[in-house]
């Protein structure tokens, strides 16, 4: 969509026209699914000095004592 030159106009086509044409709302390029747009959604917000996998270990060594 984003790619695509107008041959009358020679210039992109933008979201608001991709929109309108395909009768779609404006988010709808950005909720696609993880896979089809080959993006990963990452968590919001600041990121922890530590990992998931990083604190799992030292949870599990715990809840063992």
């Amino acid at each position: 969509m984003g790619e695509a030159i107008s041959p009358a106009a020679g210039r992109r086509y933008g979201l608001a026209l991709f929109c309108r044409v395909w009768e779609a709302a404006r988010s709808s390029p950005y909720a696609a699914p993880s896979g089809a747009s080959g993006r990963r959604h990452r968590r919001r917000g600041p990121r922890p000095a530590l990992s998931d996998a990083a604190l799992l270990a030292p949870m599990r060594a715990d809840l063992a004592r």
